[in-house]
């Protein structure tokens, strides 16, 4: 006891006492200010912990000190008969009671103006609007109003990994992106896709701010820690706008894909049970479906998704391997095979057009049919198979409508629609669909720019600039949204001084369209001399594209012959054309070498009747569909005005003044390869008739 009364005499208790009672008094007024303060959300947890922290220092330094007259001392240096430690408890009580008393008044307080204000509220709605006299009105503050959000609108976070083993972050976005496309086939959810909600992995923002950007409702977090044979998978459901738990669960699991995918099914059920929704008996079929019993293949697959979300020929490629040996584990595992044929159909389309990639991705479909013959992934690769492969955009716009019906919430899907639906004159319906893929997938910066691009085909400038602004606001270095917000300027209303600087860089990527981009502004700008080094540079793995053959020394001639160097340009003229014969040999005789000679008998200053007859052969024999129609006669009218053929000139391009195109008449006045036919009478009354 004696050892209790020391603790008592030193104040020891009284100081703790006093210390909690403060730490929630300091609490309250954090809360209180942190909002005005516009705090970030971790400021009030991290007050918490350092003042937790320093409960016990403070019962130490009680213990240990004291408090006198002439300062503070070690208690063992202060005589007991000259200890003040009763005055300096009575000290301690005042300032438990005022703590207490300023706890109890806050308390009061709170409660009273909470319900004072709702009565408050309540009285304002009922009454009556007075009747103001006339006056001059004063103009009112511009309110932005608030968003209409879907309750059940749903972003998924990115989990986090917390494997021992790093590298198993494919398994743990694996999972989040399985999850993702079993969520977005259930009509009853709006579920923000993938590629948006990824950027917020180690993101310092705030729900409520992600949810502002992401325009949804709800968050769902987790993580995901797999260990030997057994897998957990931890998830939490909140409310964005007032941080409430709807719902949160840990799933500890022997690893298993059946597991697995009963993890999958019990959340969209617990997901519905939290936001009141229902689901259909179809649909937790389909979210409980479980692809293979192959854990070994499984994860191979999951590694899959990871190199066909890089999008490049080496990732695709990887790919295809990874698939491939999936499928010998399992063959009859769906998703590989049509995950197979995806990455044999985007280097048909993206990396030389070859056709043996084309017919393996066929067999992949196939086989992916003979095991289930309806499902939505299969319906949008073979959307994509007809799209891609054969440009039979009826058959491909059937596949991906059903694909849609099946997975309401999947917004690539809406996005593919989008594109076969421009390329088919279906305009109406390829803003519909980017639309719907955007308010989906709202944070991908490459969707806001074909969004973008679709609207400037349309002529409607104003909203095409907006969209490749969104695309930059996104990403600011996104060599998509500079080359499209170049374009629209330059088509727009000619404006070459504010294009030039966007295009800046271009020039270093591997993809054709932005060294097009680079190029013609280049050319448009009189920059002759840059456009030159360029066109002598040009990548030679760029040269051969699947709807068009740029050879290098074609693009040489074009600069050269506007610089009015005609002898070099013959000569380099004279280069391409040797190397486009021998293409020739290896490729055969097709549309785009008929555009590549033609290009090159304008330079050579051949016979107009050799350059037409090319021309009509090519128009003949090239896929026929509304984006490539103006895109090539726009190409065959720069070849025309280069050879002086000014009425076969304006025959091309009259038409493609009027939208869909990508021409107007500040391209054409810019653009050097029509300076030959310029001057003539027709050509300018063409002009003035569309300014």
């Amino acid at each position: 006891m004696s050892f209790f009364r020391e603790l008592k005499r030193r104040n020891v208790f009284k100081v703790g006492i006093a210390y909690a009672v403060t730490t929630w008094v300091l609490l309250q007024l954090t809360d209180t200010i942190s909002e005005i303060l516009a705090l970030p959300e971790w400021a009030p947890k991290l007050i918490l912990v350092m003042l937790l922290v320093g409960f016990v220092p403070a019962l130490i330094l009680a213990w240990a000190f004291e408090l006198t007259p002439e300062g503070i001392k070690l208690e063992k240096d202060v005589p007991r008969q000259s200890s003040i430690t009763p005055r300096t408890g009575r000290k301690l009580d005042y300032l438990i009671i005022i703590s207490l008393g300023l706890s109890l008044g806050y308390f009061i307080w709170e409660s009273r103006f909470e319900q004072k204000t709702a009565e408050y509220e309540s009285a304002i709605a009922a009454q009556p609007a007075e009747v103001e006299p006339v006056a001059e009105p004063e103009p009112e503050p511009v309110v932005e109003p608030d968003l209409v959000v879907d309750a059940n609108s749903i972003a998924v976070l990115p989990f986090a990994n917390r494997s021992a083993d790093m590298n198993d972050i494919y398994f743990t976005d694996g999972i989040h992106d399985d999850l993702l496309t079993q969520l977005s086939k259930i009509d009853a959810f709006s579920v923000i896709s993938r590629t948006s909600v990824m950027e917020y992995r180690g993101t310092t923002k705030n729900l409520r701010q992600i949810a502002r950007e992401l325009s949804v409702a709800n968050i769902m977090e987790g993580s995901v820690q797999r260990a030997g044979e057994r897998v957990r998978i931890n998830v939490q459901l909140i409310d964005a706008k007032t941080d409430e738990h709807l719902w949160a669960e840990i799933y500890d699991r022997e690893l298993t894909t059946s597991n697995l995918f009963d993890i999958q099914s019990e959340i969209a059920q617990s997901i519905a049970t939290a936001l009141k929704a229902t689901l259909t008996d179809s649909e937790l079929a389909d979210v409980a479906n479980v692809p293979t019993d192959n854990v070994a293949a499984y994860d191979l697959y999951l590694q899959s998704k990871r190199f066909l979300q890089n999008e490049t020929h080496q990732g695709y490629q990887t790919s295809i391997e990874l698939l491939t040996e999936a499928i010998k584990l399992d063959p009859n595992f769906k998703h590989a095979w049509t995950g197979l044929a995806l990455a044999h159909m985007t280097n048909y389309w993206l990396y030389g057009g070859d056709i043996k990639d084309r017919d393996l991705a066929l067999e992949a479909i196939e086989r992916a049919r003979e095991i289930d013959n309806n499902f939505a992934e299969l319906l949008v690769v073979d959307g994509i198979y007809w799209y891609w492969g054969f440009l039979d955009y009826e058959r491909a716009l059937y596949k991906l409508d059903k694909a849609i019906e099946m997975m309401p919430g999947n917004g690539q899907a809406y996005m593919w629609r989008g594109w076969v639906s421009r390329r088919a004159g279906l305009w109406d319906k390829a803003l519909e669909s980017m639309q719907m893929s955007l308010r989906l997938n709202p944070r991908v910066h490459f969707n806001w720019h074909e969004f973008a691009t679709t609207l400037q085909y349309l002529h409607d400038y104003g909203e095409a600039r907006k969209a490749a602004q969104q695309s930059l606001t996104i990403d600011p270095d996104s060599f998509w949204g500079k080359s499209t917000l170049a374009n629209i300027l330059i088509q727009e209303k000619g404006d070459i001084e504010t294009a030039y600087p966007l295009t800046i860089g271009l020039q270093y990527s591997y993809d054709y369209d932005f060294f097009d981009t680079y190029f013609d502004t280049r050319l448009m700008s009189r920059r002759f001399e840059e456009a030159l080094v360029v066109a002598r540079g040009f990548s030679a793995d760029q040269e051969i594209q699947r709807n068009d053959i740029i050879l290098k020394e074609s693009l040489s001639a074009q600069v050269l012959h506007f610089m009015g160097r005609r002898d070099e340009a013959k000569q380099s003229a004279d280069a391409a054309l040797f190397r486009l014969n021998r293409l020739k040999l290896e490729l055969g005789q097709d549309y785009r070498t008929d555009i590549a000679e033609a290009m090159i008998l304008a330079l050579k200053g051949g016979a107009p009747q050799d350059i037409k007859a090319l021309i009509q052969r090519s128009d003949k024999t090239s896929p026929q569909d509304e984006v490539s129609s103006f895109e090539r006669a726009f190409k065959y009218a720069r070849i025309y005005g280069i050879a002086g053929m000014v009425n076969e000139s304006i025959e091309m391009l009259e038409p493609i003044f009027s939208p869909p195109s990508n021409t107007s008449v500040f391209n054409v006045t810019l653009d050097p390869a029509f300076d030959g036919v310029r001057s003539h009478a027709d050509f300018q009354q063409m002009m003035e008739r569309h300014k």
